[in-house]
């Protein structure tokens, strides 16, 4: 069967920018049709990264990965809570809130940019988990790059995220 997280986890992050580009066009216009997207965009990633979440722990357990690889996919699992955590409260502060017309709280618009740049970095992330370490996929040798070049940009994330030197290899 293959991989279900690379297939879900799309929508989460096309509607999380979504919904903040349509907050804040909202914010600055005043137009409802687009608070109201923003609000429904809201709803939807939230769910979305609930059931991607839910399918990368799935992923997860049935995909054999190296160490260095389980390391990233473990630091990818933990901004995921967060983002899901994120999404939801961002949900819930629009849906049961004063924010159901129109995100005019610029606390909300921030969290939401927030979220949006740390969707992007998980994203990026997970592209690199797949094209650079081969998470998930069987390696073909067919890449742009040899693989420990393309390992790279993401261990040097990771080290830097972790707070731990990066080997000499990693460099």
């Amino acid at each position: 069967m293959s991989p279900l997280h690379p297939a879900i986890v799309h929508f989460p992050i096309g509607l999380t920018i979504a919904s903040v580009i349509a907050d804040t066009a909202a914010a600055a216009t005043g137009w409802s049709s687009l608070a109201s997207a923003g609000a429904w965009m809201v709803l939807g990633a939230a769910a979305g990264v609930t059931v991607a979440v839910a399918a990368g722990y799935y992923d997860m357990k049935r995909d054999s990965l190296c160490e260095e690889t389980h390391r990233l996919v473990h630091l990818h699992l933990r901004f995921g809570w967060g983002i899901l955590i994120g999404l939801w409260i961002l949900t819930a502060w629009r849906w049961l809130g004063a924010q159901s017309d129109a995100p005019t709280d610029i606390a909300y618009l921030i969290l939401a940019w927030v979220l949006a740049g740390l969707v992007g970095l998980q994203g990026w992330v997970g592209g690199e988990m797949v094209y650079g370490h081969g998470a998930g996929v069987a390696p073909a040798g067919q890449g742009q790059q040899p693989p420990e070049t393309a390992k790279r940009p993401s261990l040097r994330v990771y080290h830097f995220l972790m707070r731990r030197p990066a080997q000499s290899e990693d460099r």
